[in-house]
């Protein structure tokens, strides 16, 4: 009798949990977000759907969003389009769980969802966008980074770039964005599509190309305006040299959304398909923000009726719509479509994980 005694203890005091491995026994897909609150703001079709935490809500931000006028009552058709934008935001209250979200948009004087960054003058407004990644609210400012994008001259989905990451910031609830631009100079070192915060350490994640993976940095929140002070995780420890950056994850794509899960006292994380595994969503989980990560859990996402599905991209994590205490959380996913240029919403599924004891594991939290 003295060993489960023995162990308890050492569970206590060593900070270890028994999690049983990773197992989703319940996935509820509930259709595309898509309804009254687009309509008001003239949103036919839109991509992202990534949310950050701020005082009293979330922002929730969104890439290419085409706007138009549905007709009552039926949902939106491309002959629609009168127009996009590269980006829109939109605003969920503290305590809004209800799915669909009812979100209330940024718009303009027209009540249209409106882009919140602009180019610079001389930057080359027929080729380039600005693509929101993940943001962070500190205090009653809202920092938002970037990836700035060009485009060709080439028709199809694909005919784009990178050229590169920035970093704009706004008063909320003002809703105006300024693009940072320290010693005259728009780049910043990461372009993270999901930020954590540990205290005044603000941690990053970058799907990177060069080294291929996921790749990690952090900033203190007070220097966050400042590009020299970005480090980057690397073999030996910390270093503001990013091409000494390792890989956390290699098999990354896309986008990774990150949450803490206190029922599993683990990170969990959602990745987006690859093109070996197009229609899924792919979950990990680790004791520890840098890893390792543990095999993906493929989750088969169900086609739409009378469409064919080429890519599940942008699989984003929403702790403002998931349950505390519980093992259940909410995910938002988008979709590529087969066809000329069909377009579709993003669409949101809630998972109820496993709880079940298995042999202790001892985990680091930030």
């Amino acid at each position: 009798m003295k060993y489960p005694v023995l162990l308890a203890l050492a569970l206590v005091l060593g900070g270890c949990s028994a999690v049983a491995p990773l197992r989703v026994e319940h996935a509820e897909f509930g259709g595309s977000i898509w309804g009254d609150s687009q309509r008001r703001a003239g949103v036919l079709f839109q991509d992202g759907s990534q949310s950050i935490p701020v005082q009293g809500g979330a922002v929730w931000t969104f890439g290419d969003t085409f706007l138009g006028t549905p007709r009552p009552g039926l949902p939106p058709q491309n002959p629609q389009i009168t127009g996009s934008v590269w980006a829109t935001l939109a605003w969920l209250p503290a305590g809004s769980t209800n799915l669909p979200p009812q979100l209330d948009y940024f718009t303009n004087r027209q009540g249209l969802a409106a882009c919140p960054l602009a180019l610079f003058p001389g930057e080359d407004q027929k080729h380039l966008r600005l693509w929101p990644t993940d943001g962070i609210g500190l205090g009653s400012r809202l920092y938002l980074y970037y990836s700035m994008i060009e485009t060709t001259d080439q028709p199809g989905p694909w005919n784009f770039h990178g050229l590169g990451a920035g970093l704009a910031v706004a008063d909320l609830p003002d809703r105006r964005f300024t693009r940072l631009r320290p010693g005259g100079q728009s780049r910043f070192p990461i372009n993270p599509i999901q930020i954590l915060r540990q205290g005044e350490t603000l941690y990053l994640y970058e799907i990177s190309g060069q080294p291929k993976g996921l790749i990690l940095g952090r900033v203190n929140a007070n220097q966050i305006e400042v590009p020299a002070a970005y480090e980057f995780l690397t073999r030996q420890g910390w270093s503001t040299n990013r091409a000494q950056a390792k890989v956390v994850l290699r098999e990354a794509y896309g986008q990774v959304s990150i949450m803490w899960l206190p029922s599993r006292h683990r990170y969990v994380m959602a990745t987006s398909s690859d093109f070996r595994h197009p229609r899924e969503i792919q979950l990990r989980e680790s004791p520890r923000p840098e890893g390792p990560w543990s095999a993906p859990l493929r989750l088969a996402v169900p086609e739409l009726p009378v469409k064919k599905t080429q890519l599940v991209y942008c699989t984003f994590l929403h702790p403002e719509l998931s349950y505390p205490g519980t093992p259940q959380l909410v995910a938002t996913f988008c979709r590529t479509l087969e066809g000329n240029w069909e377009l579709s919403n993003p669409e949101w599924v809630t998972l109820t994980l496993t709880l079940t004891l298995a042999p202790p594991v001892c985990e680091t939290k930030f």
